[in-house]
Parts: C-alpha cells; structure tokens; sequence
C-alpha cells in the first residue's frame, strides 16, 4: 500500500467488486491486465483473489437447497386471489388507479357553522357549571397545593455537603 507508482503516488488495494470482477471474468483486457499486474505485487489482493476463487468454487459445487413438503403444501394453500376490504372513509381509487379524496355528504362543509360569537359562552349553563365546577376545582388546587408541599423541604433538614479538599485537582493535573 505504501509502494510508489510512476507519479509518486500511494498504490491503492483493488476494491472488492473488482477482485469479485477478475475473478468471474467480466473485467475489460485492459482492466484484466492492471489487475492481473497489481494482483502479482500486492500480497493482500492476491489472498483476497484466492478467497474469492475458493467462494466460487465452493458455491458451484453446492448441492441445490431443498424444502419440506410440509412447506410446499402450505406455500400452495395460499389463495391466489383475496377479498379485500373497502376502501377507508373519504378516499376512493379513480379507474386510473389514484387515490382521490371523496367529500362526505353527512357532515356540513367548513364554514357553514354558526357565526363567531353567536354561540354560548363556555361555563354558562353546561357541564363546567355549578356545583360540580366548583368541587372539581377545589381538588386540583387541593392536590397541587399538597404536591407543593410534599416537595419542599425547610433550610434546616437540608444536607451537609462534603467538603472536597484543596488538592483533589492535582491528582489529576500529573496524570499523564
């Protein structure tokens, strides 16, 4: 790898495709040739080729896999043709085959609702109203105020700290 060529540059190993290339023989005669010539200087190319070769060889000579029967019996039962279900709500497929939108006709159309402020207020004569509103307030502030305080803690039961002693930077500073 360190070996010089012509114009001073590092010689480069051959990629795998190519060792993959040379040895199935589906390199041009030029790149035939410059692999051919690297291959005889470079010891590494040179093992990778003879691995590839042994790969080669090995899978040629391999046995055809089998399946069970019990495999191909339930490969075949796998039905060629399956009932699909519909298409989901507000899509539909064009005799094209694209998906298109499909307005629903139940539900009015945006816009056609009430007027802005026209409605009720929120909290007036609804389920937010009344006696159940103010129970149901009275618990989160009950609950946020109990958490509040089941967090804190008084200055007097805080933790002593250690005190850390004045050299405990120099072990470190002569660590080489």
């Amino acid at each position: 790898m360190t070996d010089l060529r012509g114009w001073g540059l590092p010689e480069q190993h051959l990629l795998p495709d190519a060792v993959v290339a040379f040895v199935d023989g589906e390199l041009s005669s030029t790149a035939h040739e410059r692999a051919s010539a690297h291959i005889q200087r470079c010891g590494f190319c040179a093992f990778e080729t003879f691995t590839q070769q042994q790969a080669r060889s090995a899978v040629r000579t391999a046995s055809t896999p089998t399946a069970s029967a019990s495999l191909l019996d339930r490969l075949g039962a796998i039905p060629q043709e399956v009932e699909l279900p519909s298409a989901p709500d507000g899509l539909a497929i064009t005799e094209d085959g694209q998906f298109v939108a499909v307005q629903r006709t139940d539900k009015p159309a945006f816009g056609s609702g009430p007027v802005l402020g026209s409605s009720r207020p929120l909290g007036s004569n609804g389920w937010f109203s009344g006696r159940r509103a103010r129970q149901g307030a009275g618990v989160v502030v009950s609950g946020m105020l109990l958490s509040a305080l089941a967090f804190t803690t008084p200055e007097s039961e805080a933790p002593a700290t250690t005190p850390v002693p004045q050299n405990a930077g120099a072990i470190f500073a002569t660590t080489p």
